[in-house]
């Protein structure tokens, strides 16, 4: 939940009322309307579907994700007059998946555009997957004729209800049965991503009004502003955390979009700051006043639960905040909360002031509510972060498999530029990463927390790069999730995707296996025969290498951000390389 600064704007007469004045008035003008011989203005026409890109382009979404369909086709008779690109997947998860990555890379709203029925059905985990970590995307989708929406007379790609499927993944779904509607409805779908919580937008499309006539839409969009905090508000949490001992911030990626807001009021109040995975690198993470995303360890529970007043910043407060080790944690003092979905506000721990607000907005009206900075205040902060820090380092709540990991995620950090993007899959390499990489700016490491599926590192990935082609962009994957999609490798050698893609290789399920065997279950279905990933990287169009060493896995990685194509660096868990790096 980013933020964006822009208000609406409405015009001062409804379209309603200009309508009724024209009907008393045909010539615009009344009492001498009857002398006017100039004819009214014929407006130009196009069909819904060129309105909808033109729609596309006024909000400057410049990049569609999508596999042309028999029910999309007329998108495309336009599409080559408009300043939209289009990128074709080799699967419409992996479309979702692209405009997931595109969205978070960018801070701009992605689109993809799916088929009827299969085609919205094979994208609902990306597009959740966006909906539970607050992605803005827009998802344009095809449906049947309106006469056989709901019948059930067998007709290609028909769903028994397909937008109830859309409803329990967006945020705003709207099924377009009246042409001359798609303007109002475009607005609506994109603004409310800007003014609330951002999550998909879908407008469905009967294919009968693709080609329908309507008018060239205006090429205007309201400006619009994300809600502030109430004053009062903002001065009893101003008061409450001025007078604290101990104040502590914890930052989640609602408050991505203000990290220089977070960063003020933590040193203005000696405040130490722990993110959220979603929010790693809200203050970076080498700051004397992180704690970087470690809420699942226990010296950090116990620090949380030290403080007398913990402000909460965009975040849920949730359990996926705490996967790696599943401790909770207890907040004992007074809690103040700031968030734009009010939904949240009272959700999981009750707060003894709640702001429904723009992060933003919110925190930068608190620190000025705030008195001037204690210099003592800041410098003991300082010191409790940095003995909570070293006792992370070795404390027991690591995996077994976390030294080989943090070798790995060292030499990473080595290579990466500061705002490199990490998009990283469920697997155990990234879920020691997502507590130990050392993120330095927000929005830089990218994990399935909310939904937690497979498959998502890959085209999420070739997305970021294509929104952002001068920034590093690198994916995690496991043996496991690779092959959830590992067809999209198809996509980024044709567009000549940039991608080191590191894949751990433990030949299972491990994090599952690992789980069955500390419950003494039965480890069934979790040991899997793994294919010669270097052959089919390859065969992809992809540079492909095996890693031995560390120096190796350093030059690879250097050397894979110069090609103009993908590259597979494979590091085998059981490698020699592991048990030969010295310790620490």
């Amino acid at each position: 939940m980013g933020s964006y600064a822009r208000r609406a704007h409405r015009d001062s007469r409804s379209d309603r009322s200009d309508s009724q004045d024209r009907a008393h008035d045909p010539g615009g003008h009344k009492g001498w309307g009857a002398q006017l011989t100039t004819p009214p203005a014929v407006a130009k026409k196009t069909t819904v579907a060129d309105a909808i890109l033109r729609l596309m382009e006024v909000y400057g979404v410049d990049t569609i994700f999508s596999i042309p369909g028999i029910h999309t086709v007329d998108f495309y008779r336009s599409l080559p007059d408009r300043r939209i690109r289009h990128i074709t997947p080799r699967h419409e998860q992996g479309a979702a998946f692209m405009a997931y990555g595109y969205a978070f890379a960018t801070g701009r709203v992605a689109a993809c555009m799916l088929i009827t029925g299969p085609g919205v059905l094979n994208a609902s985990t990306g597009i959740a997957e966006a909906y539970s970590d607050s992605i803005p995307m827009l998802v344009i989708v095809a449906n049947n004729l309106i006469a056989e929406i709901g019948v059930g007379r067998g007709a290609l790609h028909e769903t028994k209800s397909q937008s109830a499927v859309q409803e329990q993944i967006a945020a705003f779904s709207h099924t377009l049965l009246e042409a001359s509607n798609i303007e109002e409805i475009f607005h609506r779908a994109m603004s409310l991503m800007e003014i609330c919580r951002p999550r998909p937008s879908f407008i469905e499309v009967p294919r009968n009004l693709l080609a329908s006539p309507v008018d060239v839409p205006a090429a205007r969009k309201p400006v619009v502003y994300r809600p502030g905090p109430q004053p009062a508000a903002v001065l009893e949490a101003a008061k409450l955390l001025t007078s604290a001992r101990r104040p502590l911030i914890i930052a989640g990626g609602g408050a991505r979009g203000a990290s220089e807001e977070v960063g003020r009021l933590a040193r203005r109040l000696g405040a130490p700051v722990v993110t959220t995975n979603t929010g790693k690198g809200i203050l970076p993470e080498s700051d004397p006043l992180s704690l970087g995303s470690s809420l699942p360890f226990q010296a950090v529970a116990e620090f949380i639960a030290e403080a007398d007043v913990v402000l909460a910043v965009g975040t849920e407060l949730s359990e996926t905040d705490l996967l790696y080790t599943c401790n909770r944690y207890r907040i004992e003092g007074v809690l103040i909360r700031l968030d734009i979905d009010p939904k949240q506000l009272t959700m999981n721990y009750l707060p003894e002031v709640a702001i429904l607000a723009d992060a933003t907005a919110g925190l930068r009206a608190i620190c000025l509510a705030c008195d001037e900075k204690l210099p003592r205040a800041e410098n003991d902060a300082k010191r409790r972060v940095a003995a909570v820090r070293a006792s992370l380092e070795s404390c027991h709540g690591w995996s077994a498999e976390a030294p080989k990991h943090k070798l790995v995620l060292r030499t990473m950090a080595k290579v990466f530029e500061p705002d490199a993007l990490i998009c990283a899959d469920s697997t155990q390499l990234a879920y020691t990463g997502n507590h130990y990489f050392p993120s330095a700016r927000p929005g830089a490491w990218l994990f399935p927390n909310g939904y937690g599926t497979l498959g998502s590192a890959v085209p999420a990935a070739i997305g970021a790069k294509i929104g952002c082609p001068d920034r590093q962009v690198i994916a995690i994957v496991g043996d496991g999730s690779f092959l959830y999609s590992i067809e999209e490798l198809t996509t980024a050698v044709e567009n000549e995707v940039s991608l080191p893609i590191i894949l751990w290789n433990n030949r299972a399920y491990g994090e599952i296996r690992d789980a069955m065997r500390s419950a003494d279950i039965p480890t069934i279905g979790v040991d899997l025969y793994t294919p010669d990933f270097q052959m089919i990287a390859r065969g992809f169009g992809c540079h492909a290498v095996n890693i031995e060493s560390f120096h190796q896995l350093e030059s690879e990685l250097r050397g894979a951000f110069s090609r103009r194509k993908p590259t597979l660096i494979e590091i085998d868990s059981g490698a020699a390389m592991f048990s030969e790096a010295p310790a620490g």
